[in-house]
């Protein structure tokens, strides 16, 4: 682990701590408004990065593209006027060369490329490497932000923790509001996973933080810690089994977390 907690605010805003990473992290979090201010732009960043790859592209378009190169053959480049009459003015007395005459029909070429059909369009090379151009330039359009999207490959950008337990298919969610603040559950049966999202948290005094539980016939159970920035917004993926649990609750417990709550609950969630 880092020795400077400073530098696991982008792995923090992407979900990629193992346990003991994100609770001491999260510790400090609670402390660092430099480090607050950065979780909360770097994780909006990452769910931005989400809206590029919302449309897949079309099963046709690789074989639209393909059938598209097998109708074009290069031409070799045309000798432009202007270098004839240089020619002819650096060597008096002589004439610009004949303008050869076009050629007739398709000339061999090899590979992929001597596939041209007949009736082919001619594209000269000129014109082709623009043509190129044109189209690694849209290629770098699509790589933003170290997502790449390919018209040929399957690969999504990885999703956060959270959200992999929000987009479940059998995600159930529950909104409930406490005072100033709202909560979001989301629980996956078959994830056997729950994350909480919350906005407008109280502001917690120094040596505090937030503990989550999961609250059944057994009693409570604790499932990690929630960090909440300066503006009181904030989510994490609870730690353990749902399996038993009926409702997921927070209280403010000392740093470090408590075997058992030792304060009144901030907000109990009933899972539906």
């Amino acid at each position: 682990m880092s020795p400077d907690l400073h530098h696991l605010s982008g792995a923090y805003s992407v979900d990629a701590l193992d346990l003991d990473e994100r609770t001491d992290f999260e510790h400090h979090l609670f402390v660092c408004a430099s480090c607050q201010a950065e979780v909360r732009e770097l994780s909006a960043t990452a769910h931005a990065l989400d809206s590029l790859v919302e449309h897949a592209p079309p099963a046709s378009l690789r074989a639209s593209v393909l059938a598209g190169i097998a109708q074009v053959r290069p031409l070799p480049p045309l000798v432009r006027d202007d270098v004839a009459e240089d020619a002819v003015a650096h060597h008096p007395g002589s004439t610009p060369p004949a303008t050869p005459a076009p050629e007739v029909g398709p000339a061999p070429v090899g590979g992929e490329a001597g596939a041209t059909t007949e009736g082919a369009t001619v594209i000269p090379l000129f014109r082709r490497a623009s043509t190129w151009l044109v189209a690694a330039a849209a290629a770098a359009v699509l790589a933003v932000g170290g997502v790449a999207w390919g018209p040929w490959s399957a690969d999504q950008p990885t999703l956060t923790a959270v959200q992999q337990v929000e987009q479940a298919a059998d995600a159930t969610t529950v909104t409930q509001h406490t005072g100033q603040t709202m909560a979001t559950l989301a629980y996956s049966r078959s994830r056997d996973q729950s994350a909480l999202t919350v906005t407008g948290m109280p502001s917690l005094e120094q040596g505090e933080v937030y503990q989550l539980w999961y609250i059944g016939a057994d009693g409570a159970r604790s499932a990690g810690f929630l960090s909440a920035g300066a503006d009181g917004n904030g989510s994490a993926v609870l730690e353990g089994s749902l399996t038993g649990a009926d409702q997921v609750g927070v209280t403010v417990e000392p740093d470090g977390g408590s075997e058992q709550p030792t304060t009144q609950p901030v907000m109990v969630v009933k899972l539906a």
